[in-house]
C-alpha cells in the first residue's frame, strides 16, 4: 500500500507542471509502402524540389514516412480577451526512426478578437491561400500534387523562417493573412522566386457527399510566363473516401505543356483517428520526356 501511495504521488509531481502549462502534444504517424516506377529527371525530395541534372531510372519498392510528425503546443489566458500561444513542431520519420527531422513550424505569439499576431517559422501566406480551397485531397500521400515536382504549385508551399506574421479572425467567410520576412532574401523560398510576380486563386464547393476544389496560379519571371491549373474531385460514401485529381503546367519559355499529373485515390477510416488508403499517380513532363508512375498503400494515425 505505501509503495502504490509514493508511486502515485510522483506521478502527480511530475504530471503537475505540464499541466499547469496548459501544454498540448499532438502529432501523425503517416507510413506508406510505395513502388516508384520511371525515368525521372532530377528526382525531387520530400518538398518537391530538385537539386542536379541527373536522370534516374526508377523502378523500386520503398517504405516512405510521409509528413509525420510530433508536436507541442500551448496557450495562457492574459485576461481581457487577450491569450499568449506557442508551437513547437517537427519532423519525426517513421520509416528510419529518426527523430527530429526538418523543421516545421515554431512561433510564439499574441491572439485576441482583433486576430493573431505571431513570430518565427510559419507558413507563408501563399502557402496558406493555396491550402484553403481544399484542392489537396488526399495531401501527403503519393497523390499530393507536389509528389513529382514537376507542378509550379509545388513552389508556393513553403514555410518561411524569421516570419513576422498576422492573421486576421474570420470575417464571414474572409481571412486576411500577411507576414515579412526581415533579412532572409530568397532564403525562404528556396530561390523558386516567390517574391516575383506571382498570384494564386483557389475555389471549392461541397453539396452533399460531392466536393470539388480548383486552383489557378500564375508566375511571371524575367524571361518566361508559368500557368498552373489544378482541379481535384470527391466523393464520400460511409467510411470511404474516393479522390480523383488533375494538373498541368504550361510554360512561355519551353513553348507549351511542361508537365501533367494525374491521379486516383481511395481511404478509408478505420476511427475517428485512423486510416488507410490507396493511391495511384502519373506524371509526364515534356521538357526532358521523362514520366512516372507511383502506387501506394498507407496508414494514418492522429494523436
Amino acid at each position: 500500500m505505501k509503495k502504490s501511495i509514493l508511486a502515485a504521488a510522483i506521478a502527480a509531481a511530475v504530471a503537475a507542471p505540464a499541466v499547469n502549462a496548459n501544454v498540448t502534444i499532438y502529432g501523425k504517424v503517416h507510413v506508406s509502402v510505395d513502388n516508384i516506377d520511371g525515368d525521372m529527371y532530377n528526382w525531387p525530395d520530400e518538398d518537391g524540389y530538385r537539386h542536379d541534372d541527373s536522370i534516374s531510372d526508377l523502378d523500386q519498392w520503398q517504405v516512405k514516412s510521409r509528413a509525420s510528425r510530433i508536436g507541442f503546443n500551448g496557450t495562457e489566458d492574459l485576461g481581457n480577451g487577450l491569450s499568449l500561444i506557442w508551437k513547437a513542431e517537427t519532423t519525426y520519420d517513421f520509416a528510419d526512426g529518426s527523430a527530429w527531422g526538418s523543421g516545421r513550424n515554431a512561433y510564439i505569439g499574441l491572439t485576441g478578437d482583433w486576430g493573431t499576431f505571431l513570430y518565427g517559422r510559419h507558413d507563408t501566406p501563399y502557402k496558406m491561400a493555396y491550402y484553403a480551397g481544399g484542392v489537396e485531397m488526399m495531401g501527403d500521400t503519393i497523390i499530393d500534387f507536389g509528389e513529382t515536382g514537376y507542378l509550379d504549385s509545388t513552389y508556393s508551399r513553403v514555410r518561411a523562417s524569421n516570419a513576422i506574421a498576422y492573421v486576421s479572425p474570420n470575417m464571414n467567410g474572409l481571412t486576411i493573412a500577411a507576414a515579412i520576412v526581415p533579412g532572409e532574401g530568397n532564403n525562404f523560398d528556396k530561390g523558386t522566386g516567390l517574391a516575383d510576380n506571382k498570384f494564386l486563386v483557389t475555389a471549392g464547393y461541397t453539396m452533399n457527399n460531392f466536393t470539388i476544389a480548383a486552383l489557378y496560379q500564375n508566375a511571371d519571371f524575367e524571361d518566361q510566363d508559368i500557368d498552373t491549373v489544378l482541379l481535384a474531385g470527391s466523393y464520400s460514401m460511409g467510411n470511404n473516401t474516393f479522390v480523383a485529381k488533375w494538373g498541368r503546367t504550361k510554360d512561355s519559355y519551353r513553348d507549351g505543356t511542361r508537365a501533367t499529373v494525374w491521379s486516383l485515390g481511395a481511404e478509408h477510416k478505420l476511427s475517428k483517428r485512423s486510416s488507410v488508403y490507396v493511391g495511384y499517380t502519373n506524371a509526364d513532363e515534356n521538357y526532358q520526356d521523362d514520366s512516372m508512375d507511383g502506387f501506394s498503400v498507407g496508414m494514418i494515425h492522429n494523436f
